[in-house]
């Protein structure tokens, strides 16, 4: 099969209803047999978080028709292994700019087979829970000290060896608008002080001070070629089941992170499953020209 001249490509701002916030994400719908060695260009060229890659089960299916799709998230850098916000965008592209009428559509991906399906006005994503557990190394000493240097306190460490994500936890005395004006890590240093062979992303999180929300946080990823994601869906995964046991909370939990762009997400565990509810903005529409083989 000869390679296609373009791909029909989309930005999707996800976990916001307004466009310009939340976590811009790419989406591509790959036409069939597609060749392997242009997702990375491709994810390169778009320069967002991460660029989803939608792909249909066979040739005959239909994007429009179709219930199940393969879909794989892939970063400027490398491909990953979960990505909430690329999932929420993917979705949102089927259901409002493809035209998809299912009800509820199903991902095949490294992390195993995820679902999306509609709820009012936003997408319902079910990903799996991610527990993190207290762990105390001397890499993560080091990537504490160079994340919080002397910004902000810190109470707890915890880790999630499924997502090789660190979480620090500060005190509850600090202040949302504290977490906001923590300034970026120095990327060289972070990724001078560990391979990311142990951790993949850091994650600040905090008490919220507010009824609005039960927690907010932030997330630096340097080693996935991220400096500060907006909004991490794959984070939520590790910080809904810490912070229901911190709060003692079995409902639903409301989440903010608190980027420059910043997002809105409700998490509702059922299970080792978690639904991650949130809104999706498309801000773009068009074709990538690829080059002639």
């Amino acid at each position: 099969m000869s390679q296609p001249d373009s791909v029909q490509m989309f930005t999707v701002d996800s976990f916001t209803s307004h466009p310009f916030s939340g976590n811009p994400a790419a989406v591509c719908l790959l036409p069939w047999q597609f060749p392997e060695k242009l997702l990375q260009p491709i994810a390169r060229e778009m320069n967002l978080s991460e660029t989803a890659f939608i792909e249909r089960l066979s040739a005959a299916d239909d994007f429009a028709l179709q219930q199940h799709f393969k879909l794989r998230w892939l970063t400027p850098t490398c491909e990953v292994n979960l990505c909430g916000h690329a999932t929420l965008a993917a979705a949102a592209v089927l259901f409002k700019e493809v035209g998809n009428t299912s009800t509820e559509i199903t991902f095949s991906t490294l992390s195993g087979k995820l679902t999306a399906k509609r709820e009012g006005n936003e997408i319902c994503l079910d990903l799996p829970l991610n527990p993190p557990v207290a762990q105390d190394s001397a890499v993560d000493s080091v990537i504490q000290d160079i994340v919080l240097g002397d910004h902000l306190p810190l109470q707890e460490v915890v880790f999630s060896q499924a997502t090789k994500k660190l979480v620090l936890r500060l005190p509850d005395n600090v202040t949302r608008e504290q977490l906001e004006s923590l300034p970026i890590p120095n990327q060289h240093k972070m990724l001078a002080s560990h391979d990311g062979s142990r951790v993949r992303g850091v994650i600040v999180t905090v008490k919220s001070q507010t009824d609005d929300y039960d927690f907010v946080s932030r997330y630096f990823a340097p080693w996935n070629g991220i400096t500060e994601d907006p909004v991490t869906g794959s984070a939520h995964t590790v910080l809904t089941p810490y912070w229901a046991a911190a709060l003692d909370k079995t409902g639903p939990l409301r989440a903010r992170q608190v980027s420059p762009r910043g997002g809105d997400l409700t998490l509702r565990p059922v299970g080792d499953r978690l639904e991650v509810l949130g809104a999706a903005c498309v801000v773009m529409r068009g074709h990538l020209l690829l080059p002639r083989p």
